[in-house]
């Protein structure tokens, strides 16, 4: 099973590749406001604007992401301007905020597509504005269309996560499996990616429903899954939003813990609670911090080089999250995560 294409290495070599002329020449170094904050200009002496569109305001995961990248550009010294649809499913906010970006003249859109294929129309415009394209976490479909991308190996990291539960299950029985929007290629490679896991044990039956990421349709969805097959040994679902969903549906229809294994995706604060007191057995943790500050820099790094090629993907771990160790599963307990992305976890809303 392919992990990555390349995991993270880069550290700080995007951004002095940044300030670095592909004939050897050297870029000024980047210059100080009085209060001492760096300031990135282009090579005319005027700011760099990006702008980060990403998919919902109603996912933790989202707002961390934009959170993080916020804070790398303004540690290159960039302007960034954040904008999120409020559903995930919003297609035509977000390609006019697309729109929007391009009428802004911004030097390069960073983006997460609500739809593959949908934004690609918008996309096109940005791009025959000049205006660099940096794609993250969901793909747009035309790689064309876009001049990097950085984000998780989807199919690998829910291939873990079917691995996790067949294994739990000695191989044998029924799982449910609650799906994302499958217009979107999150939702396509983190179905894929548990199935591919599920072939491998011929005892193991599949119920499947889809639940758009949404936390009150995925209580739905396995209230009913329960409901009709009471035999139900574990679900698994394809983002954290629906996970919460899924163990409040499973704690009203009366199971416990000890009853059934429920895994969810991406690693938000409301996950690492629910595994720390036993009700979620276990997550894939998807980059929020990588994506965030990746991103920026792969930008950075396009609009000071025109010439600068990165022909390959920047593709981050996902490891799979367990309260205590499970030989041959776990790659980090719930305490090591929560100390890495969630430092402040008790203390702060955020957890950082």
């Amino acid at each position: 099973m392919k992990k990555s294409n390349w995991i993270i290495a880069l550290g700080a070599a995007v951004v002095l590749a940044a300030f670095t002329g592909c004939g050897g020449s050297k870029v000024s170094p980047p210059p100080q406001t009085a209060d001492g904050a760096r300031t990135t200009a282009k090579k005319d002496g005027t700011p760099i604007k990006l702008a980060w569109i990403g998919k919902t305001l109603n996912n933790p995961w989202w707002i961390s992401v934009a959170d993080f990248a916020q804070v790398e550009a303004r540690s290159i010294g960039v302007n960034l301007t954040i904008a999120l649809p409020s559903e995930e499913v919003d297609l035509e906010k977000q390609v006019a905020m697309v729109e929007s970006a391009v009428q802004q003249k911004v030097d390069a859109i960073i983006i997460s597509a609500a739809s593959s294929d949908g934004i690609i129309p918008a996309i096109r415009g940005a791009r025959q504005a000049g205006i660099k394209v940096i794609n993250f976490d969901t793909r747009i479909s035309d790689p064309s269309m876009y001049d990097a991308f950085v984000g998780a190996d989807d199919v690998y990291g829910a291939y873990k996560a079917g691995k996790y539960i067949c294994d739990q299950l000695k191989g044998q029985g029924k799982v449910g499996l609650i799906t994302g929007l499958l217009a979107q290629s999150t939702g396509v490679d983190r179905r894929k990616g548990f199935l591919d896991a599920v072939k491998e044990y011929p005892g193991i039956s599949v119920v499947e429903n889809t639940a758009e990421w949404r936390s009150d349709l995925a209580a739905n969805v396995t209230a009913n899954m329960l409901t009709a097959n009471p035999d139900i040994k574990a679900i698994f679902a394809c983002n954290d939003q629906m996970a919460v969903g899924m163990v409040s549906a499973a704690k009203a229809a009366g199971k416990k813990p000890a009853d059934l294994i429920l895994v969810g995706y991406d690693g938000i604060l409301d996950a690492v609670n629910l595994v720390a007191q036993g009700d979620l057995d276990a997550f894939v943790a998807l980059p929020n911090l990588d994506e965030g500050q990746f991103a920026v820099r792969l930008a950075v790094a396009k609009i000071l080089n025109t010439d600068y090629k990165f022909s390959r993907e920047i593709i981050c771990p996902t490891p799979l999250v367990t309260n205590e160790v499970v030989p041959g599963h776990t790659d980090r307990t719930i305490y090591e995560y929560a100390s890495i992305s969630f430092p402040l976890r008790g203390i702060t809303t955020k957890g950082y």
